[in-house]
């Protein structure tokens, strides 16, 4: 039998196999090696800013209190006469309640007075002079029914020059003048588009100011009681008015910067009857009125929406 032998080179080429493999068998070691560090301080992260973090559990858990809508009905208490005795006029604004000052244009102290009476968180009206039934005299400037519009105008512009902050007005007497609508429409007519509140003072029951200051697009409201008509019965017709508006869910007041009215109100604010109201500016009553409005309207919406009677 014929032997075989290996051929000279064979030793030499299985080395060099064995050797590109132990060679390949490490670099394959050592990448697999690199890549698990390399994910081991993918998600290494220092304690510090795990903890920065991380949520405490000691930390306190914030309450956010419900505010409760204040229902109350609200009241606007307007003080005519404003300006004319500067004791009693801050004497007013001292009242511990939202008020609606009304400043007579030609008393020397009302600018002064209706600056010092917004910084108290009041609202000021200016107390136009106008034409009334009779012999009394509204004061110089007062609106009368035969004048010619350019005067009217010039006259009302004048007025409210002298009442800084002024966002509305009412009318000083004026029961002849507000029962004239020609008049009326001639007075306000410069005032359209001015954002000014117009209460009417009801001074007359043939008044035609609300009606003329709504057909010019003017915010106007109507005094439902005088507190002080009767100066002995100041606080009966508090009472009364706080009935009115809890009947009707607001109400409008006017009262004057006399002795007795300030100390009826004065007392009578501390009482349980006040308190059952909210009493706010001319301002505020406008805001309240709107927003009374708007959630009529979406509640007329929401019946239309889910069904109701036809």
């Amino acid at each position: 039998m014929r032997k075989r032998t290996l051929h000279p080179s064979t030793p030499l080429v299985s080395g060099l196999i064995a050797a590109l493999a132990f060679m390949a068998g490490a670099a394959a070691f050592e990448f697999g090696r690199s890549t698990a560090e390399a994910e081991t301080r993918a998600v290494d992260f220092p304690a510090e800013s795990i903890a920065m973090v991380a949520p405490s559990v000691e930390a306190p858990i914030a309450v956010v209190e419900e505010v409760q809508p204040d229902l109350r009905p609200v009241v606007a208490l307007v003080i005519d006469d404003a300006g004319i005795d500067p004791q009693l006029t801050r004497r007013t604004m001292a009242l511990n309640v939202p008020l609606t000052l009304s400043f007579l244009p030609y008393a020397e102290a009302t600018p002064d007075l209706a600056r010092a009476a917004a910084a108290n968180g009041h609202a000021v009206f200016l107390h136009m002079p106008m034409e009334p039934f009779g012999l009394e005299d509204p004061g110089p400037g007062a609106l009368t029914r035969y004048l010619p519009p350019d005067e009217m105008a010039r006259r009302v512009n004048a007025a409210l020059e002298r009442v800084p902050g002024a966002i509305g007005l009412n009318n000083h007497m004026g029961s002849a003048f507000t029962a004239e609508a020609a008049a009326m429409r001639a007075a306000l007519t410069p005032l359209a588009g001015r954002d000014l509140i117009f209460l009417d003072s009801l001074t007359s029951g043939r008044s035609r100011a609300g009606r003329i200051a709504d057909e010019l697009g003017l915010i106007s409201y109507r005094r439902d009681i005088f507190i002080d008509h009767d100066a002995d019965a100041v606080t009966a017709s508090l009472d009364a008015l706080v009935a009115a508006a809890h009947r009707n869910g607001q109400a409008i007041a006017i009262g004057h910067p006399r002795t007795g009215t300030l100390e009826a109100l004065e007392s009578w604010l501390q009482g349980e009857a006040a308190q059952s109201v909210r009493f706010v500016t001319m301002s505020e009553y406008a805001e309240a009125i709107r927003e009374s409005a708007e959630l009529a309207e979406r509640s007329d919406e929401a019946v239309g929406l889910f069904g109701g009677a036809e």
